[in-house]
């Protein structure tokens, strides 16, 4: 019996780690239902391009994140959006337009560990394309900032979303979606190194029309891109898998030898 219990352990191990997980920020999966850890910014850009909000200013009717689940269902969505890793993920801002930007952020330390890995967040958006010029545009944005300073991002607009040939969806009347997997290599930091990650979503330069985003799988544990993919796990992953095997193994065969 104590010999099974091992492979038991070894199992367990393996399916621990080939859960979806959200190392480096907190609840990066949003599974406790919550935006717990991270810090929720409003601001506006009545009188600034939508990629570059005012973060002091504030119009009324701020919509506040919205932790989802398979259930959700978004008004003019033609598109069944579900939540990309684990079961649960967050939605910033709305449809609704009214000069609104929403930020999510969070900051961490880097540690020793941290430098051989990778930051992964999945991610949709939702841009209403109202035609105008690109600076009035619904923008969304991923920004990774070390010590305080930008050195990675991501970022589309609705005229991006609208042009022929590029594989954003229609998901409904002038809206259009897309989901990807953004990666950054942490290499280049150093232990101690603040890291901050910023994702906002602005609404159009004219308050009409809005701009909207999901994340989910923030974080160095890898997760697969949303609409799956062939990126394969980390290699501490597939060691510790391996491991697992080797210990099921090495049991079963004690166990035949008795």
């Amino acid at each position: 019996m104590k010999k099974i219990g091992i492979g038991i352990v070894a199992a367990s191990a393996v399916l621990m780690v080939s859960q979806p997980a959200s190392a480096l920020f907190s609840n990066g999966g949003f599974e406790d239902g919550t935006t717990n850890g991270w810090t929720i910014t409003y601001g506006s850009v009545s009188s600034n391009p939508t990629s570059s909000p005012d973060w002091t200013t504030t119009r009324s009717g701020q919509p506040a994140p919205v932790v989802i689940d398979n259930m959700y269902s978004g008004p003019g969505e033609t598109i069944d959006v579900n939540p990309y890793t684990g079961s649960k993920m967050v939605k910033i801002n709305d449809i609704d337009g009214n000069y609104h930007a929403t930020k999510l952020s969070q900051s961490d330390t880097i540690a020793a560990g941290d430098l051989t890995e990778t930051l992964y967040v999945n991610w949709g958006a939702m841009l209403v394309d109202p035609g105008h010029g690109v600076a009035d545009q619904p923008y969304f944005s991923i920004n990774v900032l070390q010590n305080g300073s930008s050195i990675g991002s991501f970022s589309a607009n609705a005229t991006d979303a609208a042009t022929p040939g590029t594989d954003w969806a229609l998901a409904g009347n002038d809206l259009w979606y897309k989901t990807g997997q953004y990666q950054y290599d942490l290499s280049t930091f150093s232990i101690g190194d603040l890291i901050d990650i910023e994702m906002f979503v602005a609404d159009c330069g004219y308050g009409g029309h809005g701009g909207y985003a999901f994340l989910d799988g923030i974080g160095t544990a890898y997760v697969e891109p949303p609409g799956g993919g062939n990126e394969v796990p980390e290699p501490a992953t597939m060691l510790l898998f391996g491991t697992g095997l080797a210990g099921l193994v090495a049991s079963r065969r004690k166990r035949k030898a008795a």
